[in-house]
């Protein structure tokens, strides 16, 4: 490896060394393959050199870490074809070339990335648009929100590993279209991780996007807002929410029934105690659903007081076997990390720190960076704690 400015920087490049900001928050991990908006973003970091590879390797698809999966909405729908004669491994390659210029980087959930927001926003800005077409043109367009589904269900696929991943999911404000794609994403890797079948997964994906289309029907005020605590005719008025986005798509013959059902019992709980119906009656796809909605409502404030991730984790912990099956709130668990990167957390030792990344198989227990000892005096020098290596030392708190 040898050590760059920004400056040097070229397209291709291949990153060495994890790079890190002052808080050794990880930005670009190693062996993501540079492109121009990379080095922009570098220089708006003030991240002045880096490590790269001497040697290029073959050409790879770039891979970006990040806080949570989005789809390439720009990536075309495969298309499958009659066996043709075999080419040339090299051959294949050269017809692949112009494509891959103008795909968006896939996007992982492992770690944080200096991109982000513009592949997130552009993500969630085509839900955006297909949900307000609906709004204003009854149900024309609609439909195009399971091309959405698709891409994300392919991108999720492209991923190794992705199930066995610890991903980090952060508090946020209630945004319902970011809502959606979040409550999408999580929902399709625990299907994934269940081991349903590539039409579940769909139906799950395509019911998440659209679950929440009542909530524009509403002039109720939900955002950051225990419902229970509004008055009972707001509260009537917004439990409606489920049966306003069914009647807009029951008839709606592109969807499956499955995927409607998903869009009016989201809300519902195995003990009787959701709406808007109060069924018990629930499948394993709408149970699915329901967990991820819960929990992302209770981060980002959706019809429900805003809590911290470890607490609305918490929360879903407690109502396993209540509000669903056990086994799908463990599949839930053993994906979303406790802490997410950047939490400011404090140990059993009095020390106070940073979490750095995710340790898989292990949401609890990530990489953590002291900065403070149990005096509250600065750490001179790095202090790392794996705390899957160290178990004497455990997180107590998340500190605001």
């Amino acid at each position: 490896m040898k050590l760059v400015t920004v400056e040097d920087l070229k397209e291709g490049d291949v990153i060495a060394n994890d790079v890190l900001l002052d808080d050794y928050t990880v930005v670009l991990s190693k062996g993501t393959v540079i492109k121009a908006p990379y080095i922009d973003k570098l220089r708006e970091l003030q991240v002045f050199t880096v490590y790269i590879e001497e040697a290029k390797e073959e050409s790879v698809e770039p891979i970006v870490k990040n806080v949570k999966l989005t789809p390439k909405e720009n990536k075309a729908p495969v298309k499958k074809t009659q066996p043709e004669q075999k080419k040339p491994q090299a051959e294949k390659k050269a017809e692949k070339k112009p494509e891959e210029k103008k795909a968006i980087p896939k996007v992982s959930l492992e770690k944080i990335t200096i991109l982000r927001d513009e592949v997130e926003v552009q993500v969630t800005n085509k839900i955006k648009d297909i949900l307000e077409m609906h709004i204003h043109q009854r149900t024309a367009g609609l439909q195009k929100i399971g091309e959405t589904a698709q891409n994300i269900i392919t991108d999720i696929l492209e991923e190794e590993e992705v199930v066995e991943k610890v991903y980090d999911v952060r508090e946020r404000s209630a945004d319902i279209y970011e809502h959606s794609l979040q409550v999408c994403t999580i929902a399709a890797l625990i299907a994934l991780k269940l081991g349903m079948t590539e039409k579940q997964v769909y139906d799950i994906s395509v019911g998440s996007l659209i679950h929440d289309l009542g909530l524009r029907y509403l002039v109720v005020r939900y955002e950051d807002q225990d419902i229970n605590l509004l008055p009972k005719k707001e509260q009537e008025e917004y439990k409606k929410h489920p049966i306003y986005a069914y009647t807009a798509i029951k008839n709606e013959t592109w969807l499956s029934d499955a995927a409607k059902e998903i869009v009016l019992n989201h809300h519902e709980k195995k003990d009787s105690s959701g709406y808007p119906l109060g069924t018990d009656h629930l499948s394993r796809m709408i149970q699915i659903v329901g967990v991820c909605d819960e929990f992302d409502e209770l981060i980002c404030g959706i019809g429900k007081a805003r809590v911290r991730v470890h607490e609305a984790i918490n929360n879903i912990r407690n109502y396993s076997g209540i509000w669903y099956d056990s086994d799908i709130v463990d599949a839930f668990l053993q994906l979303i990390a406790v802490y997410p990167v950047g939490s400011k957390v404090k140990t059993n030792q009095g020390e106070t720190g940073i979490v750095m990344r995710q340790n898989a198989h292990f949401p609890e227990r990530p990489v953590i960076r002291i900065m403070y000892d149990k005096f509250g005096q600065a750490i001179q020098g790095e202090k790392i704690v794996n705390l899957i290596k160290d178990t004497t030392v455990v997180i107590q708190d998340v500190v605001k």
